[in-house]
């Protein structure tokens, strides 16, 4: 590669990279989360605790849960799905969307008992935020598309500027040089050493997002008139009549796998598996009659194409992976941020010397948008264990909680120098994060406090916390980032 040519690839991976790294991390660190959505939900409802891991729904909970069903369509509400029981999630959940989230009550699968959880987005959250960024549609999803796309040219970017010492990179990480030779070495190195991660989320992601964007107007009048005719077309009894016990033990024969999840659409009950501890997101379903609970037919197999695309459906949301896989894919994905984060602050770092509009702006939205960001993702954790348990709208409390924070933590960005607001910052993200476990302690039963869930989300969230604070220590002693 020619100087020149380097020369012009390097200022495209740098202007880009820090326009497009402020949606990028909040979209990587949510998308993190969301790996773990379903028992982070499970952690901010810990009234769910009462139900064991190995707990086997039983006829009379199905009996229930169709009564449930019956009178929700006798009420006028909107068509239900219900949650089965699986490894991840206990519990017996019937959800419906209320318009901007999925609600309904929890049930006890051994006996059909209603359970009274306080009310929480949850990991769904996370997950929401993590390919909409709360912008509301369709926008949101064409802003992270887009996102998406533009990750993708800095991922080659940096893929092409590095690509004679990738091998090297590895082994370089000079903690004691300077702060910006030590940010451009931790981005480097994050980089290189998880870049078929980086790769393989950012491609799959670009995949199943690629049709968000395209921001044509005629996408939006046809989704709009598609709603408008299944509103028209909806039939008012979409509950089933037939035993749903009955048809959940045919849809376990013909599909062999125990069902995960169930939908009713009209006069149709469909039964979908998902298959555990696979690469491919391809749910297989059984589908009944819903009046005479008659088995009509299941799900064609997929062919190559299609197979393709649920295979990389499955690698970026991890759905139907196990544990170990999915893990990997956390430790992955906070790599990511941390190759985001120290490649926008050592932008910031390096042009120190040169004070412009736009620095100043880029020091304080990198405060704003990587520390706040953080801070408010603990501070959501800790809303939830400090408002009270049965609090009305509680869940919205949660998310204008999230977002108070996150606008507090720009107020400090702009009244404070960047290196005083990064040390305020670190400083009270630390405490947070070790504000968890303690609130989790006061708040929750010591039986359920013990559990391996809760060991597990109060040990991250003091470790955050825990590295925050070193962050903060550092900072004070070297006191080199403006």
């Amino acid at each position: 590669m020619t100087p020149a040519r380097r020369a012009r690839l390097s200022w495209l991976h740098r202007w880009a990279g820090l326009i497009t790294g402020w949606f990028a991390f909040a979209i990587f660190l949510t998308g993190t989360l969301a790996l773990f959505d379903t028992e982070l939900t499970r952690w901010m409802q810990p009234e769910t605790a009462v139900v064991p891991a190995n707990a086997t729904l039983t006829p009379r909970a199905m009996e229930h849960v169709q009564h449930i069903l019956l009178e929700s369509e006798h009420t006028g509400t909107s068509p239900s799905f219900l949650l089965l029981p699986d490894t991840r999630d206990p519990t017996l959940r019937i959800l419906h969307y209320d318009g901007h989230s999925f609600v309904g009550p929890v049930l006890d699968p051994r006996t059909g008992d209603i359970i009274h959880p306080r009310q929480t987005e949850g990991g769904t959250f996370f997950f929401t935020f993590h390919y909409t960024l709360r912008i509301p549609a369709p926008w949101g999803a064409r802003v992270v598309a887009c996102a998406a796309f533009a990750f993708a040219v800095l991922v080659l970017s940096g893929v092409l500027l590095h690509l004679k010492r990738l091998i090297p990179d590895y082994f370089t990480l000079r903690l004691q040089a300077a702060l910006p030779r030590c940010l451009l070495d931790l981005h480097v190195l994050t980089g290189s050493a998880m870049l078929p991660f980086h790769i393989l989320i950012t491609w799959s992601g670009l995949v199943l997002t690629a049709e968000n964007a395209l921001p044509l107007i005629h996408f939006s009048q046809v989704s709009a008139s598609t709603q408008q005719s299944s509103i028209a077309q909806a039939i008012p009894q979409w509950a089933p009549r037939a035993p749903l016990n009955t048809m959940l033990q045919q849809a376990r024969s013909h599909l062999g796998y125990a069902p995960s999840y169930v939908t009713f659409d009209g006069n149709e009950t469909t039964f979908s598996a998902i298959q555990h501890n696979s690469l491919n997101a391809n749910d297989l379903s059984a589908v009944f009659n819903s009046q005479t609970g008659e088995f009509t037919g299941k799900t064609t197999p997929a062919t190559k194409l299609e197979d393709a695309f649920y295979i990389l459906n499955g690698l970026h949301i991890a759905r139907s992976m196990g544990n170990l896989l999915r893990w990997l894919w956390f430790c992955g994905g906070v790599a990511s941020c941390v190759m985001i984060a120290s490649g926008l602050i050592y932008y910031t770092a390096r042009q120190k010397k040169h004070s412009t509009s736009t620095l100043h702006l880029a020091q304080r939205l990198n405060v704003t948008l990587l520390g706040g960001l953080l801070c408010a993702c603990l501070g959501f954790l800790l809303c939830n264990r400090v408002i009270p348990a049965f609090w009305p709208t509680r869940a919205n409390l949660e998310v204008e909680g999230f977002f108070c924070i996150w606008a507090c933590c720009g107020l400090l960005a702009i009244a404070c120098p960047p290196c005083k607001s990064w040390r305020i910052l670190c400083w009270t993200t630390g405490i947070a994060g070790l504000g968890v476990p303690v609130m989790d302690a006061l708040v929750v039963p010591l039986a359920i406090w013990g559990t391996a869930l809760h060991v597990t989300v109060n040990s991250l969230c003091a470790l955050t916390g825990l590295l925050c604070l070193g962050s903060g220590r550092l900072l004070s002693a070297r006191s080199r980032h403006d």
